[in-house]
């Protein structure tokens, strides 16, 4: 089984996405800006290497769940479940630095 491993850059985290406006209407590029910071950082030191590889490749080069099953040799719900935990912990640690 052979994996790539995708290295967050700043060329790449621009596919990471967030909201271009506060709930007042005007932009927020610089807390944008450090979200990106914040998450890049805590996908690469707070998931683990499975959790990584399978949020990765489904969210930034657009895989089907089973696809990536199929590479990694899982089962699509086990790579369900490494994104969804991924996910809550994404969501915990952005909670965080939230207004």
């Amino acid at each position: 089984m052979k994996t790539r491993i995708i290295h967050f850059t700043a060329e790449n985290t621009s596919k990471i996405l967030f909201s271009n406006y506060n709930k007042d209407g005007t932009t927020n590029y610089e807390n944008r800006k450090r979200m990106k910071e914040i998450i890049s950082k805590a996908i690469v030191t707070e998931l683990t290497d499975m959790q990584r590889i399978c949020l990765t490749e489904h969210y930034l080069n657009d895989k089907k769940q089973k696809e990536i099953a199929s590479e990694l040799g899982l089962n699509a719900s086990t790579v369900s479940r490494h994104i969804s935990t991924a996910r809550r912990k994404l969501q915990n640690i952005a909670s965080y630095y939230v207004n």
